[in-house]
């Protein structure tokens, strides 16, 4: 009988070994024998420490009043070498998620974690985990006026390891907003700070420890758009200027290699199609680092772009300077720095689908929801 001595290392020599794999290579590696099985489920291998490439999760709406993900893991490896990314797309997993039809979702991601919620009062926020496949409801504040619009962030500090959940109160002016941290069961209230007066637009992104939203402040002649960061650490709101002249808010903020960036379509009137424009901030929180790193025609591309706005969100900057971009928040498509030329991403497309919502960026984890001492988590 050949001796299995893997079974026989020390479990911090284990532990090292198994968490240079990937989430799809872990899931094969429990299916070798019973022994590795119960090795990998174990208390003793610490999941958390896994190595995982991003994934893509695309939402759409079904025939069957219910939300699809489908999730498919980006490979980023020596793509110079490569003529095309669409063969490093690995296709993890396939779930429903009942929509009770609302009409769209929001999605924020905070590493392997993700807050699913709707702007509809009809949907009561999410945080799930779509790998292990376990979700929460989240209660709402003390301070939530029924049938409002939900307006939240969610983002995971690297100092204490904390996830907290932010509620942006949609009075105008108001001077607090409310804070849930996973694990305490109970929001609090937090001083909106230097953000008091403004109103917050579109989806929070995650970048350095902080959430980011594009802000709007009304003054007695013209209308102020601002960027906001709420540090997860220490719950403080700040306020930063956009660059003249990025535009009038009709833009999306994402994060590319770690650096915050606005994408916006720039059109002029004169001129029946406009192109793409990518800011990207090079040093964090310093305005005047802002600089424009892509300007891309969109002339190729036969999406009826003849009007005066459309909205651009770059998800994915890969490594030779390729570009993967969700467009009016249903179209994915894909710019190549080499040929410097667009097309759209026919990869996702699902024919039972009825809306295409988002796309998001994240970083599959095995993390427990349990962990968090959630009495009520749900297996999808």
């Amino acid at each position: 009988m050949v001796q299995d001595f893997f079974t026989n290392l020390p479990t911090e020599i284990t532990t090292d070994i198994l968490s240079r794999l990937s989430i799809r290579s872990y899931a094969i590696s429990k299916s070798v024998c019973k022994a590795w099985l119960n090795l990998l489920d174990s208390d003793d291998f610490d999941k958390s420490k896994l190595k995982t490439p991003p994934a893509l999760v695309r939402f759409n709406f079904t025939k069957r009043n219910s939300t699809r993900c489908t999730i498919f893991e980006i490979e980023d490896e020596d793509e110079a070498d490569l003529e095309s990314h669409d063969r490093h797309y690995n296709r993890l997993t396939d779930l429903e998620i009942p929509h009770r039809n609302i009409t769209s979702m929001e999605c924020v991601a905070a590493n392997g974690l993700l807050l699913l919620y709707s702007p509809s009062p009809q949907y009561i926020p999410h945080v799930c985990n779509l790998i292990t496949r376990e979700y929460t409801e989240l209660s709402y504040p003390e301070d939530y006026i029924p049938y409002r619009l939900l307006q939240l962030g969610f983002g995971v500090s690297k100092i204490s390891g904390q996830y907290k959940v932010v509620w942006i109160n949609p009075e105008t002016g108001s001077d607090f907003h409310c804070v849930y941290t996973l694990g305490t069961g109970t929001w609090r209230r937090v001083q909106a700070g230097a953000a008091s007066g403004f109103q917050f637009c579109g989806h929070p992104i995650l970048c350095n420890d902080n959430l980011h939203w594009q802000v709007l402040l009304y003054d007695s002649t013209n209308f102020i758009w601002a960027f906001c960061g709420f540090d997860v650490e220490t719950e403080c709101f700040s306020i930063f200027p956009f660059p003249f002249p990025m535009g009038d808010g009709s833009g999306y903020l994402s994060v590319l290699r770690d650096y915050l960036c606005y994408s916006c379509y720039a059109h002029d009137d004169e001129i029946v199609n406009g192109e793409i424009v990518i800011w990207m901030m090079k040093e964090y929180l310093v305005v005047e680092s802002w600089t424009i790193e892509y300007k891309i025609s969109i002339n190729e591309l036969d999406l009826s772009f003849c009007r005066r706005y459309v909205f651009v969100e770059a998800i994915k900057l890969f490594r030779d300077g390729d570009v993967l971009m969700l467009v009016d928040r249903s179209i994915l498509v894909y710019y190549s720095n080499k040929t410097r030329t667009l097309q759209q991403f026919d990869k996702y497309q699902d024919a039972d689908a009825k809306v295409y919502n988002t796309a998001v960026i994240f970083y599959p984890s095995l993390l427990s929801l349990k962990n968090f001492g959630f009495e009520n988590v749900i297996s999808l």
